[in-house]
């Protein structure tokens, strides 16, 4: 149930603001994480800042001399607007010698924040590790697939399934959490930054990096062998799927290479290194939580998981790993300096909606870092970072549902292939515009809190299905249908294109994981789309079938349920069953060297957009059907006459397939009809909008994003477009006792009514954001 913000809360909020102003109760503001309770109720704003200008995860050392220049820094960053200072422990300068540890400049820092009125949040690296690791574990290094070890060079340290290693990580965890257990302005944790089997290290000596996996020592392989005992039950067993003939189980090892044979192993291998990584920040997060029970535990991807693959080295879960944390999160770099131009409003998009979605149990996501500066890795340089940048991305993450915005960094990066490059100031002090602008947004955040604490993103009536597995046809020997290799992600360029076609149109989407499609979530939406449905477990097109008989609406790609967990392929496709609540089974596939099309045969209410003779864009193949059922129904057909769209009915529900990858297509080559087709879908479902809005610029996108609360509502208008237009927005609020406000502004917006919609208009100017609370009187 989410909390109601009182008028008796809120006055107490604005009190507490005036009585730290005038500095009656600085002190008092902080709450330990033993006194602040698990609620997650505080919103944190903050900047990466360690003491000094050492970079992340470098430290400098403390020395008291350092005391006022660090407070003046910390007071620089309180007076910007921020409420939370993010510092950093590393176990290479923190625990140089065996069990001596040096905490000094943590202590440092948390106290000097609780000086000056900021939180704290405590990122902890251990993937770089102190030399005597090395000595006293000799047998502890990574191996990768070719058997060769890695020496570390401080990163990427050592394997944390040797039992000696993760001993001695888990202590450090557990001591970095006695130092900030009773400090006033302690909040909370993030244990992991950008999660990997091996971070900062690029090993090309030991081979092609692209092919390399991790990792292959002993100790890994023994925790592997116990995951397969645990899937399988026996060595016969595993056997008879792996195809192999082992006699002991210390025999068994993952897989370095792809067969022509079963690939069943690989799959094993990649799902158990999601499981681990789950499972070791699990771990990190029981060795805080026994020494300060109620602190905030939090982690971080290095991207949201939709833009990556299981195939990529170590790549993590997000949906896992947000289940080992209060918060899962993310990082947000635009302007990173491998972009060529930004990221686009339809990438961000795609990406803020896929990391909420993961951590619905969590009721929202971390930013864990968030780009303050431009980006630099070595001669390569990004565009500017302004402050309409940091007003864009901070209200874009908020409006989204995040739950803090940590801000990377204060200072730019001091060394290093990345110096001189992501810092919000100058490396001599000097305030930045954007460092000004991301302190009102945090302002502004902090003087609101409560209503932001206690409003959430409207449910969504329409779920795009994510399933990981699709990355894994193929095993090893992975080819998309363009024959390009391993690198290139048909999964996430289908969930991305069908993404893009909702958004343009201001209709509210979820990324549903395939783990929660039995669950009663799933059950909740009026429509799944299935983009990429290429390859999926048994139980999963179990649950399809049901979701489908049960009165459920159901949209897939093109060969949907080909092949199985294990890398076998169905008898009949749409595989497992699912040619029977699709009406049809494929007949033949036919690979386009070039995209080709799609002819609407005829009008239908699930295409409401869409008439007979358009035509929609087709990409890497096109199905054939056979209709097998006479509640079976072609909707559409390929330039050969085969049918290429079929709808059918089963139980209390209906299903459409199309023979090829529409979503992919859009996310290409952006015609309009691949758009039409599922937005329709919503037409057709009657699925409500909270929100619209229209802008009086035909070719400038307008996005409306709101949050609810409990009799009110926060509307985030964003101008994505190049040039000025005039925006108005539409909600579904009914009656006529509603007030508005500018929350940046604190300044009366006018208000009118009609037909149980409040009404508003702004002229917006390119990447302007407007945030307006509407709450009733």
């Amino acid at each position: 149930m989410r909390k109601k913000a009182s008028k008796i809360s809120r006055k107490k909020t604005f009190l507490l603001t005036q009585m730290l102003i005038i500095g009656i109760i600085s002190g008092a503001f902080l709450l330990t994480g033993k006194d602040a309770g698990t609620e997650k109720d505080f919103f944190p704003v903050s900047v990466w800042y360690a003491g000094g200008k050492a970079r992340a995860p470098m430290l400098e050392k403390f020395v008291p001399e350092k005391r006022d220049v660090w407070r003046k820094d910390l007071l620089q960053i309180k007076k910007l607007g921020f409420n939370t200072v993010r510092c950093w422990v590393e176990w290479t300068s923190n625990e140089e010698q065996e069990g001596n540890y040096d905490f000094r400049t943590l202590e440092a820092v948390a106290d000097l924040a609780g000086e000056v009125g900021l939180k704290l949040i405590v990122q902890v690296y251990i993937d770089s590790a102190p030399e005597w690791v090395g000595r006293k574990f000799s047998d502890a290094k990574f191996v990768a697939s070719n058997g060769l070890p890695v020496d570390s060079q401080s990163s990427p340290g050592f394997c944390f399934d040797h039992p000696g290693v993760r001993e001695k990580i888990l202590q450090f965890f557990s001591a970095a959490a006695k130092v900030v257990a009773d400090k006033p302005a302690f909040y909370g944790w993030d244990l992991w930054s950008e999660p990997h089997i091996i971070n900062w290290a690029e090993i090309y000596y030991l081979g092609n990096a692209e092919y390399l996996q991790f990792c292959y020592c002993p100790n890994t392989m023994a925790r592997f062998r116990d995951w397969l005992r645990e899937k399988y039950g026996s060595l016969d067993r595993l056997n008879e799927i792996w195809y192999r003939t082992f006699q002991e189980w210390e025999e068994v090892e993952p897989p370095r290479f792809g067969t022509i044979l079963t690939y069943t192993d690989y799959i094993d291998w990649k799902e158990f290194i999601s499981d681990k990584l789950a499972e070791d920040l699990r771990m990190k997060a029981n060795a805080v939580r026994k020494v300060v029970p109620n602190g905030v535990v939090t982690s971080h991807s290095a991207l949201p998981g939709l833009f990556s693959r299981p195939n990529w080295n170590g790549t993590p879960d997000d949906r896992k790993m947000a289940a080992s944390v209060d918060f899962y999160g993310v990082s947000i770099y635009p302007k990173h300096a491998w972009t060529i131009e930004p990221w686009s409003v339809f990438f961000r998009s795609s990406g803020h909606d896929f990391a909420r979605s993961m951590n619905w149990k969590n009721g929202g996501f971390y930013i864990g870092e968030l780009q303050a500066g431009y980006g630099v890795f070595g001669m390569k340089l990004s565009l500017p970072v302004v402050g309409l940048d940091l007003r864009d991305w901070m209200w874009t993450a908020v409006g989204y549902g995040a739950r803090a915005v940590n801000i990377y960094a204060y200072y730019p990066m001091s060394s290093g292939y990345e110096s001189g490059g992501y810092g919000l100031i100058e490396l001599d002090g000097k305030v930045t515009d954007r460092a000004i602008e991301a302190g009102k947004v945090a302002r502004t955040i902090t003087n609101n809190m409560d209503y932001f604490l206690n409003s959430t993103p409207p449910e969504p009536e329409i779920a795009i299905l994510y399933n990981p597995l699709s990355h894994m046809v193929g095993g090893q020997q992975q080819f998309t249908g363009e024959g390009q290799p391993i690198g290139y992600n048909n999964l996430s360029e289908s969930l991305q294109g069908t993404h893009r076609a909702f958004f343009e149109k201001n209709i509210r989407v979820d990324f549903l994981h395939i783990a929660d499609l039995a669950s009663d979530r799933a059950k909740g939406y009026k429509l799944l789309i299935a983009p990429y449905p290429v390859m999926m477990t048994k139980n999963n097109i179990q649950d399809l079938i049901g979701y489908v008989e049960e009165g459920g609406k159901l949209v897939a790609e093109a060969r949907a349920g080909w092949n199985d967990e294990r890398g076998f392929s169905s008898d009949i496709i749409p595989g497992g069953g699912l040619h029977e609540i699709f009406g049809c089974r494929e007949t033949h596939v036919w690979p386009l060297q070039k995209p080709s099309e799609l002819i609407v045969k005829i009008s239908h209410k699930t295409m409401p957009f869409l008439h007979a003779g358009e035509k929609l864009d087709t990409l890497f193949f096109e199905e054939g059907f056979q209709l097998i059922d006479e509640r079976s129904q072609v909707l559409a057909q390929f330039k050969n006459g085969d049918p290429a769209i079929v709808y059918s009915t089963y139980g209390k529900g209906e299903a459409v397939i199309v023979g090829s990858f529409i979503g992919s297509a859009y996310h290409h080559f952006q015609n309009p009809n691949n758009a039409k087709f599922f937005t329709g879908l919503a037409q057709w479902l009657g699925v409500s909008n909270p929100v619209d809005v229209v802008s009086s610029e035909d070719d400038v996108l307008v996005e409306a994003r709101i949050l609810e609360g409990d009799s009110y509502t926060i509307l985030f208008g964003f101008n994505r477009g190049k040039k000025g237009t005039k925006a108005k927005f539409a909600l579904s609020l009914p009656g006529q006792d509603w007030v508005a406000r500018n929350m940046e502004k604190d300044a009366v917006i006018p208000l009118a009514f009609k037909d149980n919609k409040v009404l508003m208009e702004k002229e917006l100017e390119p990447q302007e954001v407007w945030v307006v609370l509407i709450e009733q009187e």
